[in-house]
């Protein structure tokens, strides 16, 4: 008999079931890959417009630090500010956006109908050739004016003779309650140059995946395919010895592997496609690693988060001297907006009589802010000794020269420092950009403490902080607190506010404990943002004086 038929209808087989086998397999293969690497660039697409928008925040909160005393509330007329004043204002933000990686920091005011500049840098190039934004230019935008009337911050991109970018404008409003409009600009090609990379590297991993995947799946197709053309060629051995029991047929001691595994070739084959598919879906499920991995490291995140917590003080009772826990108490928070935070708080004793005290907020969220949040919490401990009990400030400005030389990431931290005599009730304190503290006198209503802010931390080498004074009478409450409070926002995007944050300090109870005023606010802005995701660290501190003998 000749083996040519024979041979081609082995061939036949061959290449019908492993190639369908292969096709199947393949299929598979271009669907998960594809959903992995769309999945993964959308992820990183979100991730890189989060940090953009992140660091134009930052930016626009920066700014008013940088800006002469009460600079905003005079630039309200075309002639309020002289021309040599904005020149040294653009000076300043210009060597901050040169260090930051922005574009533009500007800010207007709105007046008689149209928003006006009142400060702005100028790139290398303006500078240069004088056509940067001149005092009181008009500037028109859609949403400016939706920025402005909303009272809310809003993002956008826009191509104008300024230059295609990608910006924030934020409302905001001077102690004395001018309303402005702060901007922030960020090149839109630095943007999508970010974009463009995460998408090549979406492309890269998915190729490669889809390789991988395709060469397990040829080997996948060729070893189950082998056991049926093994069965056919066994037929055809069979066939040539006319169907007489041969024992030492080339192929009789794998067929009866073969028959031990399974007497059914149909069911055997099903199995074999299960195990493929189970294989291909195990493997599938390794090149989402990526996710997994992301877990771990939020676990991870969160451990690390613990251990920062565990650095904080936590009761006040620990800490205090005996001699002084009838004269003051305190109670503070922190509640992370992520796993681990970037906001800080602290309270010990220098002494039986001297109280430290300080509230700060990184410039960022997550383990950067975590990170830049401890050291600045350990160099502040490091540097409050007896030597400075009456120098507050001198105490701030070391721990900002030590910040900026250690500062390779570029950011800041606004601090409240304050150091307060327990007996006398003067509190001496310094501040960094934090946001001002409030102070409810015995039974009457709390008031924001009015001072001449300084610099946030970390900026720039060089900086003088002022010390300032307040006397605390028995029965006063300190109410200290990060912009989380403030900028907490609701589901209809509202911010939960000072006026918000006046209100409730007024509703406790005069002779509450410090804890209960830290209770109470936090509650407070819990039950506005509900339904909210929370946006950014929330710190908490109060002070209760009773009162000592001079």
């Amino acid at each position: 008999m000749s083996s040519a038929p024979r041979n081609a209808k082995a061939q036949r087989i061959r290449f019908g079931l492993r190639f369908k086998i292969i096709l199947g397999l393949t299929l598979f293969n271009i669907l998960g890959t594809a959903l992995f690497a769309y999945s993964h660039y959308w992820n990183e697409r979100n991730n890189i417009i989060e940090g953009v928008e992140l660091k134009l925040a930052a930016a626009a909160r920066a700014l008013p630090d940088m800006l002469p005393e009460g600079y905003l509330d005079r630039a309200v007329a075309p002639d309020s500010i002289s021309t040599a004043e904005y020149q040294a204002v653009m000076e300043k933000l210009s060597r901050y956006v040169d260090d930051v990686g922005l574009i533009y920091l500007y800010s207007y005011a709105y007046v008689d109908g149209r928003f006006h500049t009142t400060t702005s840098n100028g790139t290398p190039q303006e500078r240069a050739t004088g056509s940067f934004a001149a005092y009181w230019e008009p500037y028109e935008e859609d949403l400016l004016s939706e920025a402005w009337n909303t009272n809310s911050a809003r993002y956008g991109e826009t191509n104008d003779q300024w230059g295609h970018v990608y910006f924030l404008f934020k409302p905001a409003v001077t102690a004395a309650g001018t309303r402005y409009v702060i901007g922030a600009d960020i090149a839109i090609a630095q943007l999508y140059a970010k974009l463009e990379d995460s998408l090549r590297r979406s492309i890269l991993i998915g190729f490669l995946s889809f390789f991988v995947v395709f060469v397990f799946s040829f080997w996948i197709g060729t070893k189950v395919s082998r056991n049926i053309i093994r069965l056919s060629d066994y037929t055809q051995e069979l066939a040539a010895a006319d169907f007489k029991p041969v024992a030492d047929l080339p192929l009789k001691q794998t067929i009866n592997q073969i028959q031990q595994q399974s007497r059914d070739e149909i069911s055997q084959l099903a199995g074999s496609f299960i195990a493929m598919e189970e294989r291909l879906n195990d493997y599938l499920d390794e090149l989402t690693e990526t996710t997994a991995t992301k877990e771990r490291l939020r676990n991870e995140l969160k451990i690390a988060g613990d251990i920062q917590l565990s650095m904080l003080p936590q009761a006040f009772k620990a800490v205090a001297p005996a001699s002084a826990r009838a004269l003051v108490d305190v109670h503070a928070t922190v509640k992370p907006a992520k796993e681990a935070g970037g906001d800080l708080y602290d309270f010990f004793f220098i002494d039986e009589d001297h109280l430290v005290i300080a509230v700060g907020d990184v410039s960022d969220k997550g383990m950067p802010a975590a990170l830049f949040m401890t050291v600045t919490a350990t160099v502040l401990r490091a540097r409050a000794s007896k030597d400075y009990i009456h120098r507050p400030e001198e105490v701030v400005r070391r721990v900002n020269e030590i910040l900026v030389a250690q500062n390779s990431m570029c950011q800041f931290v606004t601090l409240f420092f304050g150091i307060l005599n327990v007996r006398t009730g003067v509190l001496l304190f310094a501040d960094g950009g934090h946001n001002h503290p409030y102070r409810r006198a015995a039974g009457g209503p709390a008031e924001m403490l009015s001072f001449a802010g300084g610099v946030a931390l970390g900026i720039m080498g060089g900086v003088e902080y002022e010390q300032h004074r307040l006397q605390l009478q028995p029965g006063d409450t300190l109410y200290l607190y990060s912009d989380g409070v403030t900028e907490a926002v609701a589901v209809d995007e509202s911010f939960y506010g000072e006026a918000r944050l006046e209100a409730e300090l007024n509703a406790i109870p005069a002779d509450a404990s410090a804890e209960f005023y830290v209770d109470q606010t936090l509650s407070s802005v819990f039950r506005f943002s509900e339904g909210h995701a929370q946006a950014d660290d929330i710190t908490i501190l109060a002070l209760r004086y009773f009162g000592g003998s001079a």
